[in-house]
């Protein structure tokens, strides 16, 4: 997760404490109207305060103008889009309810350009590229933001973040900031009409190395030779020997129940290199499966597939998930561990470890 420091980086932080500091000065009178306004179109407290992740994801408090109204539980359960106010939109479309952030600039949580500060919870749901993000100060603009802001997917914005961390510069800092300008001037692509903010980030949806496609007929006779591979069979809980008929078979009875996803991960150049699926056991809980081409063993594929996986079961709307793993295969439960899952029990006599994760989706608000 730790870039190179380059003399860029250090050149940066002073240009950055400067500008803000000179920002905090000659905008305080629109500081100060601001506050106001925002405390009597939406009442106390005028400033949202949220803790975000920061550099190397240690969280800082993130100071912005409240745009949405705050909730109300008489009303229960209220979408950001119902909480979001004509006025909020303005504010977020001019991108005043920024300002407050000048302070986070000016201590050092952030910067004028860089990925922008999300939430917590979305740490342990990045790719391990996509957490190369947090190498750097998240800042107010960003590379993602001047290339679509939110009407851009979360894998492209994520991209973009990875992008801006190996190719920033001065010159770049300077060209987004020009941009967002413009933006400002002529905003696009912000708040619009039923979309008060960016979806939730359920995980990433590919790598660059890997993306998971359905399964299908012409990948059976590899998962039986998978299965079928001691190497294989030492991380799964499966006794049965595999063959191509019943499995045939298996495959035409999966295909027309709705509580059942099977996927292969396929790179870039078409090879199938693991095997995954998700199997409703309750209404918010699934039991999963995973096994990677024993090829293919130790080359990261593994959790590249269970980061896809898990995103995968939140959007299908799944709280919670379980699965089995041999006791005796430590790289796989190492694997699990590192990724949220905890050993809740065992069965047949300790031979099997039985593991969960709560993979509950938030909800941001602001």
């Amino acid at each position: 997760m730790r870039a190179r420091v380059r003399p860029y980086d250090v050149v940066k932080r002073g240009l950055d404490a400067a500008a803000a500091a000179v920002g905090l000065v000659v905008l305080s009178p629109v500081l100060l109207v601001a506050y106001v306004v925002v405390t009597l179109a939406l009442g106390h407290p005028a400033i949202f305060k949220q803790q975000r992740p920061g550099r190397h994801g240690v969280p800082f408090t993130l100071l912005k103008f409240r745009s949405m109204r705050s909730i109300d539980a008489a009303r229960g359960r209220v979408s950001n889009e119902e909480r979001m106010t004509r006025f909020g939109r303005v504010l977020r479309a001019t991108s005043i309810d920024e300002l407050p952030s000048l302070w986070n600039i000016f201590v050092g949580d952030m910067s004028f350009v860089g990925p922008r500060p999300l939430r917590l919870a979305y740490l342990e749901r990045y790719s391990a590229e996509q957490q190369r993000r947090h190498s750097m100060r998240p800042g107010l603009t960003g590379l993602a933001q001047v290339s679509g802001r939110n009407a851009l997917t979360w894998d492209d914005r994520l991209r973009l973040d990875q992008e801006y961390v190996e190719r920033r510069s001065l010159l770049l800092d300077a060209r987004i900031l020009f941009l967002t300008a413009k933006a400002v001037i002529t905003p696009r692509d912000v708040a619009a009409e039923g979309q008060a903010t960016m979806s939730e980030f359920f995980g990433p949806e590919s790598t660059s190395r890997l993306s998971l496609a359905p399964l299908a007929e012409e990948h059976l006779e590899t998962r039986v030779s998978w299965l079928n591979d001691d190497r294989v069979r030492a991380g799964i809980s499966i006794s049965f020997a595999a063959d191509i008929d019943s499995t045939v078979r298996w495959f035409a009875s999966t295909r027309s129940s709705s509580d059942r996803w099977d996927w292969v991960g396929v790179t870039p150049a078409g090879v199938s290199v693991s095997m995954c699926g998700l199997l409703r056991v309750e209404e918010s809980t699934a039991s999963l499966y995973i096994y990677v081409d024993p090829d293919q063993h130790k080359n990261g594929f593994g959790r590249d597939t269970m980061s896809i996986l898990i995103a995968n079961a939140r959007r299908l709307g799944f709280d919670r998930l379980e699965l089995e793993t041999p006791a005796d295969n430590e790289p796989a439960r190492r694997l699990y561990e590192s990724l949220g899952f905890s050993i809740v029990g065992t069965r047949e006599d300790g031979k099997k470890l039985h593991l969960t994760k709560d993979i509950t989706a938030g909800h941001a608000n602001g």
